[in-house]
């Protein structure tokens, strides 16, 4: 059966995404080379940023999915070279703009511009040589050149979104690679359906997913489904959503939610290498928000209750304990690879 994704191959001009990225990349490339070629050059890369603080939440009227109103919030980070002083021959000041009010901020930390071509140069390979690659690939490539995977995700993301793009088109996504890997036909457990909600599921997601929870493959057999989903508060969000429903959508979660959903991962156990001594490598610390959205879902969400769903209130609070949450990217490290770990699951 095939892989799905909601994830358009095209733009509104019927221009693959790919494309657009690439030209990018080349654009931003020559334009870096010219200032270099000059005396007085001054080479540089401005990337968009938008924010990621709710003011408000509300329904998109065609799709039926909550959506958050950032109010606009969106500016463009220019990263240039050289600095001001010897020291920061090497390093890139960092200028704010906001586009959306017409003022004008200067920021006084330094990042180097150099992180952001060796991204786009690993992004330009991933897309010629056909292959799929993960943030967390792209941290490793160099760790103490990039400094902290943290820097690494939010470039990607004002990458993807500066070129108007999503991770896919970049080549940077987990979903892809099993797609592309055709895990959905190869899978150890047999064929099955490979489905990405893109983080919150929308209706259509859940709706599909329902329907084929309520088909029978024999007269006395459901088509099993299963869940997997980054160790931190969202990711028991987004399973939450899936097996229950939301409270946005309260009045559909009756037509929507799967109560016999699995969860296959990722839980803090999944994290541990074998032969790994850097034992603490797939774990990264977990954000204020992300410590206030897990206490608030153990407080007040009659979902991870002591009554309910035990084992996901037991990994709230294990994430809480030792202040760190891992993404699905490290069972690439793994035997076998995120495939050999989702066989070994599967077949259980």
């Amino acid at each position: 059966m095939p892989a799905l994704s909601g994830d358009p191959k095209d733009d509104a001009n019927g221009r693959p995404h790919q494309e657009r990225v690439k030209q990018f990349i080349e654009s931003t490339l020559a334009s870096v080379l010219d200032e270099l070629s000059k005396p007085d050059g001054r080479p540089s890369v401005t990337l968009k940023r938008r924010s990621k603080r709710a003011n408000n939440c509300s329904l998109n009227e065609e799709t039926g999915a909550l959506q958050v109103d950032t109010n606009g919030r969106e500016w463009s980070v220019t990263y240039s070279w050289p600095g001001k002083t010897v020291t920061d021959a090497w390093k890139f000041e960092l200028q704010t703009s906001w586009d959306s009010i017409g003022r004008l901020n200067s920021l006084s930390h330094n990042v180097s511009l150099g992180v952001i071509m060796r991204i786009l140069g690993h992004i330009s390979e991933a897309i010629e040589g056909k292959f799929i690659s993960s943030k967390r690939d792209i941290y490793y490539l160099d760790p103490a050149y990039f400094g902290s995977q943290r820097l690494v995700d939010g470039y990607i993301d004002d990458i993807a979104y500066t070129v108007g793009v999503d991770r896919a088109a970049l080549h940077v996504a987990v979903f892809h690679r099993l797609a592309t890997s055709n895990y959905h036909a190869t899978s150890a457990a047999g064929g099955g359906i490979l489905i990405t909600g893109k983080g919150y599921p929308d209706l259509s997601t859940r709706a599909f997913l329902r329907s084929i929870s309520e088909w029978r493959n024999s007269p006395a057999r459901f088509i099993p489904i299963y869940v997997l989903v980054d160790c931190d508060p969202d990711g028991m969000a987004i399973m939450s959503t899936y097996k229950y429903g939301s409270i946005s959508q309260s009045h559909e979660n009756a037509n929507l939610n799967v109560p016999g959903v699995e969860w296959l991962g990722l839980r803090a156990s999944d994290t541990a290498i074998p032969g790994n001594a850097d034992v603490d490598r797939p774990l990264i610390p977990m954000t204020l928000r992300d410590r206030t959205r897990a206490q608030a879902m153990l407080s007040h969400s009659v979902i991870f209750s002591d009554e309910r769903e035990q084992e996901w209130r037991l990994e709230l609070q294990r994430m809480l304990m030792v202040n760190a949450k891992a993404e699905i990217e490290v069972l690439y490290e793994k035997a076998g690879g995120i495939e050999g770990w989702l066989d070994r699951k599967l077949k259980r």
